[in-house]
């Protein structure tokens, strides 16, 4: 009798345990099984040199460098390497993928192995400023430089996947009775972007034809099995980025797999106990997590679908995924709203997450989130309401509508200074590009407000501007949405075309126009990345905008 009825207590909690969990075992490896047949087939390119170069400083070039052509790239492929040393070769564009290298005797026969010094570089600077020491904060093994020893047959493949457009080669270890020259150096790139479907019309200014070139060609070296944040560094899906990159396709490459392989890989590497999406993965050598939870990152996860939705009508997709939409905004209502309708403390930790972090820039100081966190909770709950109706599944969220509006009503008086006409947020009134943006997108303020908050916060000394292209999209989108276009073209002219002007192939990481070494690794440059997926978005404006941007 005993034992029959811990058998019975046992299957009781054993069922506790199970209802417990917000998605099954079984629910989330289907989950995986259809990003796996989503997954894209790398399209692939070859590449050889097509110049020779000198990194030279130049104070008017972006981070003071500059690449001019030195030399004849034929002589590389006949002419004594072991008297020439080194060269830096350019090979035309920015490129993602593998890379190796073939020498050949041109006297006696090789009869030692050959050693090499090889770096990389996305951009000249990469190659101008010093490696040596190295203070930044994330790994040294995100530098791109290699030793490289060559034995008898000549041939370097190098063992991880390389992005540049510059390469330099010095020789270190030679043989006093040898001689050799290159044979060939390759780079296979690949992509998961095939040809891009937008048109611009033919009265689009050259300036916005460069940046929509510039942001396919982001976007491109991105699209890898999954929309990756940087081809260099990380080589992850990060959520943020995704939003952004799903945005851009939408507009270019219309490669939905890629968006719906990425989708179902988050959700099915979910936190299954409280429903939670983790904010990044890797995708290799199986798909895997990083356990940290971004808030607004996770939010921007029911933009990206909902988006989605939009531009493929793939309801199957979205109902699967809807628990997925539920979980986050029910969790985040339930446990970090307070009685007065307000997200009151952005250091909240949730539950079962290592860390929990409310993100939206690496700006110049720190920012206070509270007013933007209350605009997209509110501007997701909008979307999440939207996927329902189409779905079929307005009587789960019933309340949503109300809950949005009550949100709204109270980031309006939390946050709206009516005094300076200005957004304000948390305890110490903190003024911030990125605040006034979400405020805007979320609609906390409208009309004539929001074109004020927009414009007052625009003319401040004090207020703090955005550090990244990432959050310099939203506050283009927070313009185009109240009705400041010209503005919106503005700004997308001197910002991104001002990278253009700078000469860039990709748009990066990072960029502060009155501070072009910015970094927020610890103040080490050579650790941003110059092809970074949150920078791709100028090519949505342009085409979903075309009596703005095309005229």
């Amino acid at each position: 009798m005993n034992k029959c009825f811990f058998m019975a207590l046992s299957l009781a909690l054993f069922s506790l345990n199970v209802s417990a969990q917000c998605y099954t075992e079984s629910q989330q490896q289907a989950w995986l099984q259809k990003a796996e047949a989503s997954k894209p087939v790398l399209n692939k390119t070859t590449h050889h040199p097509v110049r020779e170069v000198k990194i030279v400083a130049d104070a008017n070039a972006f981070q003071g460098f500059k690449a001019v052509e030195d030399g004849d790239i034929n002589d590389l492929y006949s002419k004594s390497f072991k008297k020439k040393k080194e060269v830096i070769v350019d090979f035309g564009k920015h490129l993602v993928g593998n890379v190796s290298f073939k020498i050949k005797d041109i006297g006696p026969m090789q009869d030692a192995v050959l050693r090499f010094k090889v770096t990389f570089g996305e951009i000249p600077s990469d190659l101008g400023l010093p490696v040596e020491p190295y203070t930044g904060s994330l790994s040294r093994g995100w530098m791109q430089d290699f030793q490289c020893d060559v034995s008898y047959d000549g041939c370097y493949t190098f063992n991880r996947r390389i992005t540049a457009r510059y390469m330099k080669i010095e020789a270190v270890g030679t043989s006093i009775y040898s001689d050799f020259c290159f044979d060939n150096i390759t780079f296979e790139a690949t992509t998961s972007a095939g040809k891009s479907k937008a048109q611009l019309a033919s009265t689009t200014p050259q300036i916005f034809k460069d940046i929509a070139r510039v942001s396919e060609n982001t976007l491109k070296d991105c699209m890898q099995g999954v929309f990756e944040d940087g081809p260099k560094r990380d080589q992850r899906l990060w959520m943020g980025d995704l939003y952004l990159e799903a945005l851009a396709n939408t507009a270019s490459f219309k490669e939905y797999n890629v968006t719906k392989r990425c989708l179902y890989l988050l959700a099915g590497l979910a936190n299954p106990d409280n429903g939670l999406l983790y904010s990044n993965m890797v995708e290799y050598p199986k798909p895997h997590a990083q356990q940290t939870f971004f808030v607004d990152y996770a939010l921007s996860y029911i933009l990206t679908l909902n988006d989605y939705l939009k531009a493929t009508g793939d309801t199957e997709t979205a109902r699967d995924l809807w628990p997925v939409v539920k979980n986050q905004i029910n969790t985040i209502l339930a446990k970090a709203i307070d009685n007065n309708h307000l997200y009151a403390n952005t250091g909240y930790q949730y539950k079962g997450m290592m860390v929990s972090i409310v993100f939206f820039d690496w700006a110049p100081v720190t920012l206070d989130n509270h007013a933007a966190i209350q605009g997209l909770l509110a501007h997701s709950i909008d979307c999440a309401y939207n996927i329902a109706k189409v779905i079929g599944k307005t009587d789960d969220v019933k309340a949503y509508p109300a809950t949005a509006k009550q949100l709204r009503k109270a980031g309006y008086k939390a946050y709206w200074d009516a005094k300076k006409q200005i957004v304000v947020s948390g305890k110490e009134r903190q003024e911030s590009y990125t605040a006034t943006s979400w405020a805007v997108l979320g609609d906390l303020i409208k009309g004539n407000e929001a074109q004020k908050a927009i414009r007052n916060i625009m003319q401040s000394n004090t207020a703090i501007k955005p550090g990244t292209p990432y959050a310099n999209h939203f506050l283009v989108a927070a313009m185009l949405h109240c009705g400041m276009n010209s503005e919106a073209k503005k700004y997308v002219e001197d910002y991104w075309g001002g990278m253009v002007r700078l000469g860039a192939d990709t748009f990066w990481e990072y960029y502060v126009p009155d501070n072009h070494l910015f970094s927020s690794y610890n103040g080490y440059t050579l650790l941003n990345s110059y092809c970074h997926a949150w920078s791709c978005t100028p090519i949505y404006f342009i085409v979903n905008y075309p009596e703005i941007f095309q005229k």
